[in-house]
């Protein structure tokens, strides 16, 4: 797999312990936020001596192609994370398919980057690692995420009540999938 990927406007590299302090930076700038839909993190988390040994841990997972983590970076600002994106539970026993997961800095939030990377996202999931299905859960009320899938070409499949445990509460989400043939559809020019 190639370790760096873009699009129009961004650089998708693939974690790196040298990333450290920008990662540290990047959590700690969008703390608040990003603990609406994910679990809180330990202080420690936001030091980078915890990022180096988190990224460490992400570039092992993906050369093992368990997990596969980039940080993104606008091209005209290749010095500063403002984004990650994921893809996760892959299965390629029976239904072939990957979970996306992303994040996107509070400041960039609203300018399309959450869009850009989740289509970038899904085609590394069906092109690079030969997944057929890429699914998402999200969370009902975050509307934002459910219209960057939905103009990434996916769609609802269903709704899981108290699916994933976040800061001790079971929370409701709402999946969203593609398949690789729906996928060829849909225009790169989002």
């Amino acid at each position: 797999m190639k370790k760096q990927f873009s699009s129009r406007r961004l650089i998708y590299r693939l974690a790196d312990p040298a990333f450290c302090g920008m990662a540290a930076d990047f959590f700690r700038r969008n703390k608040e936020v990003f603990s609406k839909s994910e679990d809180r993190k330990p202080e420690e988390f936001y030091l980078p001596e915890f990022q180096k040994i988190w990224l460490d841990m992400q570039r092992e997972k993906a050369e093992e192609r368990e997990w596969i983590s980039f940080y993104i970076f606008e091209k005209r600002k290749p010095g500063r994370i403002i984004g990650t994106v994921t893809i996760s539970n892959f299965r390629y026993a029976g239904n072939v398919s990957g979970t996306l997961g992303y994040r996107i800095d509070l400041e960039k939030q609203g300018q399309g980057y959450g869009t850009e990377a989740a289509y970038v996202g899904t085609r590394i999931g069906f092109d690079e690692l030969g997944l057929r299905r890429m699914v998402a859960d999200v969370m009902p009320n975050n509307r934002a995420s459910l219209r960057v899938l939905e103009k990434c070409g996916y769609e609802r499949e269903g709704y899981f009540r108290r699916n994933i445990k976040i800061n001790g509460k079971w929370e409701d989400h709402i999946r969203m999938a593609i398949f690789r043939e729906d996928f060829q559809e849909v225009t790169e020019n989002i």
